[in-house]
């Protein structure tokens, strides 16, 4: 770790006390950002001219399944129910090697489009051997990562060496012991629930007790309407539980979830690509006082960076509203309190700021300010000039994966001048492509194969 100093740069700092600056010098030493200001002094210091350069903290993934990058591209044309019978199977087949090579490929990937925190919800851990090489895979990447182990087990077509629920407390608790779970850590360790249903919630209420006994925060697909409620009625509802989706929460889940301080991760790309998902839940929520977050959810199917997920979320909400107001008789749409939900600068913190508290870290990133740590993404706008007014429109509008010139994690640079540094690309393809191969030859499949689902009257 050294000492930089970033030059004239364009802050977007998302810290209410320093907010934006146009000509600011940000100073990091070490693994933290140490000065923010004009004309900082920092002798001994690396100086980069930012001239030009938009700086923002990095954006937060707050859900996603790493291991699927290796079938990128495979249900990209898929429809209603096909990417849970085109991917999920396959993960069956997985051994430990192949695991490595889609979360180190999905972790690069997104770390080259300004993601420098997530949460890797990882259901591909059949053995403790699986565990292990999901955590070597985040730790080689560099980025930040929560590793949720996924306690439900899926494996339709293998028996694995790790039952569901309780039969992973073991192991769970063996990789606790090598993982300290502190805010600034790189990596920490997360639990997710088993699904929420009827003959379920005595299994389930075991897992948090568990979770809670050992230091880990949780989360779970949160897919059904009252899964909320139940954890609300147990006693057992609280900040260090994220239900991701929640597309069809009720307004009172939604309300319980508000009063205990608690967010919502939407995946905007994935709950609308397959047209099944209603998408009222983000401004419910919204507006019972849940924090919003966002991720990408299936790297399988879209690009690994948030910019896509940030715009999409920007322009359907708005759609979205119009649908209300259209409803209402407000003919033509006019803002009034509450509408739109959400402008840019909403849209960027609920990549950022909002990000870091649904993965519990927000005192450390998430902000550009003096203690936070150097997590900063420098978005390029000399080429063609940076956007006028607020900021955040040039980023949720008119910023692509192209102006992500440079990324730091913890004071030290994953992306440099447009490179990423200390990977060889060449070698991540091949990995990645050969572990998705013997997959494939393991489960008789083949790239490019999507299986379509077609309606028959007779259903």
């Amino acid at each position: 770790m050294g000492s930089f100093l970033f030059r004239n740069v364009h802050l977007m700092s998302c810290n209410a006390e320093i907010g934006d600056m146009e000509k600011a010098d940000v100073l990091v030493d070490g693994s933290v950002v140490s000065k923010v200001g004009t004309s900082v002094d920092a002798a001994g210091a690396e100086v980069i001219d930012a001239t030009g350069m938009l700086m923002m903290p990095g954006m937060i993934d707050t859900h996603t399944h790493l291991w699927e990058s290796v079938f990128k591209g495979r249900v990209a044309d898929g429809w209603g129910m096909e990417y849970f019978t085109n991917v999920h199977p396959l993960v069956s087949y997985f051994e430990p090697e192949d695991t490595y090579a889609g979360v180190y490929a999905g972790a690069v990937e997104a770390l080259a489009a300004g993601v420098t925190s997530m949460f890797d919800y990882n259901h591909c851990i059949h053995s403790p051997e699986h565990a292990d090489a999901s955590v070597a895979a985040l730790r080689d990447s560099g980025i930040r990562a929560t590793l949720g182990y996924d306690l439900r087990g899926k494996s339709p077509n293998a028996k694995q060496k790790l039952a569901p629920s309780a039969d992973r407390f073991p192991d769970i608790e063996r990789l606790r012991g090598t993982i300290p779970n502190g805010s600034s850590d790189l990596l920490r360790l997360a639990v997710c629930l088993s699904d929420v249903n009827s003959e379920s919630t005595e299994m389930v209420a075991r897992e948090v007790a568990f979770s809670r006994d050992i230091g880990c925060p949780m989360s779970w697909h949160c897919n059904k309407a009252g899964e909320i409620e139940f954890f609300a009625g147990r006693g057992l509802l609280g900040p260090d539980m994220l239900p991701a989706h929640g597309n069809y929460t009720t307004d009172e889940d939604l309300r319980l979830l508000g009063s205990v301080g608690g967010c919502l991760t939407s995946q905007p790309e994935a709950e609308t690509y397959a047209g099944r998902r209603s998408m009222s839940m983000v401004a419910r929520g919204h507006r019972r006082g849940v924090t919003i977050a966002t991720g990408i959810d299936v790297p399988c199917i879209m690009n690994a960076g948030l910019l896509p997920q940030m715009r999409l979320l920007f322009f359907l909400q708005r759609y979205l509203d119009g649908v209300v107001e259209r409803h209402e008789g407000h003919v033509p749409v006019k803002r009034r309190p509450g509408v739109p939900t959400f402008d840019a600068r909403d849209i960027v913190e609920i990549a950022t700021v909002n990000g870091a508290k649904a993965i519990w870290i927000d005192d450390v990133v998430g902000q550009i300010a003096p203690g936070y740590q150097a997590d900063l993404v420098l978005i390029d706008t000399r080429d063609f000039g940076l956007s006028e007014g607020d900021p955040a429109g040039h980023v949720v509008l008119n910023s692509s994966l192209g102006d992500v010139d440079t990324v730091m994690v913890a004071g030290e640079f994953k992306k440099r001048d447009g490179r990423m540094v200390g990977v060889d690309h060449r070698a991540l393809v091949d990995a990645r492509e050969a572990a998705r191969d013997r997959v494939y030859a393991r489960a008789g499949e083949a790239p490019g194969g999507l299986h379509k689902t077609y309606w028959s009257w007779s259903e």
